[in-house]
């Protein structure tokens, strides 16, 4: 059986898609019975879902307003 280790790095680093079937099937019967890696994997997945909500809301590139009052600031 794998141990915890192995599967919070195989799946914090998203690689069991292109991993053995094997491998896999490990992961998913470690999963089935370790608690704390399924709630590990739970919160990789929120913590991504997150990141992905709030790098959609936010600015590539500042306004041009914004540069200009910071500029005005510095005295340029």
């Amino acid at each position: 059986m794998m141990t915890c280790k192995e599967v919070s790095t195989l799946v914090s680093m998203e690689q069991l898609d292109g991993a053995p079937r094997v491998r896999r099937m490990a992961v998913w019967l470690h999963l089935m019975m370790c608690r704390h890696c399924r709630a590990f994997r739970r919160q990789l997945r929120r913590i991504g879902e997150v990141a992905r909500l709030i790098a959609s809301e936010i600015e590539r590139e500042p306004a041009a307003a914004f540069e200009n009052r910071i500029l005005g600031r510095l005295g340029f």
